[in-house]
């Protein structure tokens, strides 16, 4: 693994910790997502840290503390997340920012307990092709196709961007749920970036954020590189347009931490994992540009 996390020189802004889980156990289709981590580490350091259009440089905002590597079990996706608890026990829900790399997306759970227990009213922006409501897939609850279902079951307010596959079960637990519990604009019906940016401020409010970012959410002509792709999907430009629209002119929720999985990286090509870091760039700059500004 590369010990570097984006090219910023001099350590200066916020501190954002970057955590690694290369675990590839419960994928139902295309594998890779184990390699996920690595490339997105590589692409990081050959990409600009100015976000031009915003006029904002990452490398005044904030800077990245790696951390070391997991142990990550062959006991499937329960050891894992017992390996990232422990971890986690060395860190401050209320003041630190970690930033998880998959991985497949049954990672984030121990994120969603870590960032629950510090602030209750938290709410999940949820970037995916799928619902990932399943209550159980190919019989485990852990699955990456139920990790939103577990963020329901832990009462987190849930807003989803991009969903464009889901099944019977999860359409009638969705058409179950309550207006102020969740929220799902579907890739089919996206409004513009500023009208879809207003809804899910309306929809958190005050509440503290965590974005929790699968690949697939976007369109495989952006990031080919996923284990599960649909197409359909949220295009870059949209995707950027969205992030700089959330927190314009200081509006907008604070975000307390973030993920980004299911990259599966294809041979001989750098188009998905520069992509995917660069809506990292943008999402980070976006947040802590205009809450300085």
């Amino acid at each position: 693994m590369h010990h570097e996390f984006f090219d910023l020189g001099p350590r200066q802004g916020r501190n954002i910790f970057v955590m690694s889980v290369p675990f590839e156990g419960t994928v139902s289709f295309g594998t890779g997502t184990r390699l996920g981590p690595e490339a997105l580490f590589r692409a990081s350091v050959q990409i600009e840290s100015l976000d031009a259009e915003l006029d904002l440089d990452l490398a005044d905002l904030a800077h990245f503390t790696p951390l070391p590597a997991l142990h990550l079990p062959v006991s499937g996706p329960e050891g894992v997340h017992q390996s990232m608890r422990e971890r986690l026990r060395e860190f401050n829900a209320s003041t630190d920012f970690i930033l998880t790399l998959g991985g497949e997306h049954s990672v984030p759970l121990p994120l969603f307990e870590f960032y629950q227990a510090a602030h209750p009213d938290l709410a999940i922006l949820h970037i995916d092709a799928h619902a990932d409501l399943r209550p159980a897939y190919e019989g485990s609850p852990l699955s990456h196709a139920c990790i939103m279902a577990r963020a329901r079951q832990m009462g987190i307010p849930l807003a989803q961007i991009g969903i464009r596959s889901l099944c019977a079960e999860q359409r009638d637990f969705m058409r179950a749920q309550a207006p102020k519990d969740l929220l799902t604009l579907f890739a089919w019906d996206l409004p513009a970036p500023d009208e879809a940016a207003r809804r899910v401020r309306d929809f958190v409010g005050a509440r503290p954020l965590y974005i929790s970012f699968d690949v697939d959410g976007m369109d495989p002509s952006v990031i080919p590189g996923t284990g599960t792709p649909e197409p359909g999907g949220i295009l870059y430009a949209w995707m950027t347009r969205f992030w700089k629209e959330l927190w314009r002119d200081g509006r907008g929720p604070v975000l307390v931490g973030m993920d980004m999985c299911e990259l599966a990286p294809i041979h001989g090509s750098q188009a998905s994992e520069t992509a995917a870091v660069k809506l990292i760039q943008r999402i980070l700059t976006a947040w802590l540009g205009y809450a300085q500004a």
